[in-house]
């Protein structure tokens, strides 16, 4: 099945979940900037979680189906529609063929994605240190590298278009609100240490301002600096999402999927893995405010978070049912004399599947030959 892009929109581009364990020789992570509703949109129309999908930011494009297709639209609100109808965000649409999507523009919120039952057909994108995943600035990845244009066609794999009825009532999932004003829960450090106590406190008084010159890479605030004891740096180390750090205008930077692979700035805290999605739904303009919590609440929000994808997820007898990618991280596929297979796999092949209750008492894998 062919779908042609007859507007390319703002900004519009392939992405997965993104490029795992490369962060030691300098390539971003990269992926999806909201992983979160990716991997929502790929279970609502029954693709593994980590298949390429659409990311597209502010407006979105508009797109002509060739074919009758199943997809799914998540993330923020960009007011999507077919043939000038409006359509639900975070359910199953099945979509008849010479159909026109189309996108408004943004209601709620920053990115949606698409996803399309059956999937971008791998063979037609390009696959680059294990991932399908845009990585503009690098040119590699997705399209060629770079983001979607007028006249592109993607190819999608052909899906049981009768399975709709199906998908439909599996979509058990309540979608995350995003809200001009956003309130972000973190952790300290980590090197809190650096900052005095009144630093500290200011931080989570303070109401922020997302800067203009926000993106992929970092999400700036404007407002009040935050004061360093002595410095503003520290020796270069590794970086994560959600890591928020202190330059020397005092003025916080938040790292989101593109950032650097390593920085010297000081961290001051990290936003908890439950609140990336709000995060990465920021839109310049909008208001934020630092909310601290736990350790032990970050990690029961979290899995709060995974749980409520469960319902979209494989079942088997009340167990749910993982497939263990190539592509993910702790996974090495090798052939019988040891030799690596990675580099021979697609990152969507199942190598496993792991089925377990909610509360992993009992695991069981089932090793695919």
């Amino acid at each position: 099945m062919v779908i042609t892009v007859l507007d390319p929109g703002t900004y519009t581009t392939i992405q997965d979940i993104g490029r795992i364990g490369y962060q030691d020789i300098g390539v971003p992570v990269g992926g999806a900037v909201d992983k979160f509703s990716l991997r929502a949109a790929n279970l609502l129309v029954g693709n593994q979680e980590n298949a390429p999908a659409l990311e597209i930011t502010i407006y979105g494009p508009k797109l002509l189906f060739e074919e009758d297709a199943v997809i799914a639209i998540t993330g923020g609100n960009l007011t999507p529609s077919i043939d000038g109808v409006r359509l639900d965000n975070w359910v199953p649409i099945s979509v008849s063929k010479g159909s026109e999507l189309s996108f408004s523009g943004p209601e709620s919120g920053l990115r949606s994605y698409i996803a399309f039952s059956g999937g971008i057909d791998e063979n037609s994108i390009d696959l680059v240190m294990n991932s399908f995943s845009t990585y503009v600035s690098g040119e590699f990845g997705g399209l060629s590298g770079r983001p979607l244009e007028s006249g592109d066609t993607l190819d999608i794999n052909s899906q049981n278009a009768a399975e709709y009825n199906d998908l439909k009532a599996k979509s058990l999932i309540k979608p995350p609100s995003f809200n001009s004003e956003c309130v972000l829960r973190i952790i300290y450090g980590p090197n809190d240490e650096y900052f005095s106590d009144d630093a500290i406190n200011a931080f989570t008084e303070n109401l922020y301002s997302v800067a203009m010159d926000s993106d992929s890479v970092g999400i700036r605030l404007e407002g009040t600096p935050i004061l360093h004891q002595n410095k503003a740096d520290v020796i270069s180390e590794g970086t994560a999402f959600g890591s928020i750090q202190i330059p020397g205008n005092g003025l916080p930077i938040i790292l989101m999927s593109n950032r650097g692979t390593s920085g010297g700035y000081l961290k001051i805290a990290t936003v908890i893995s439950a609140d990336h999605s709000k995060l990465a739904q920021l839109m310049p303009g909008n208001k934020v405010r630092f909310s601290l919590v736990t350790y032990e609440k970050a990690v029961e929000e979290f899995k709060a978070q995974e749980r409520s994808l469960n319902p979209l997820r494989d079942t088997e007898d009340g167990y749910l049912t993982r497939s263990i990618m190539a592509s993910d991280s702790l996974v090495t596929v090798t052939d019988e004399s040891g030799d690596i297979l990675l580099d021979k796999l697609s990152p969507q092949t199942v190598v496993a599947k792991v089925t377990f209750n909610e509360t992993i008492e009992e695991i069981k894998i089932d090793i695919n030959d």
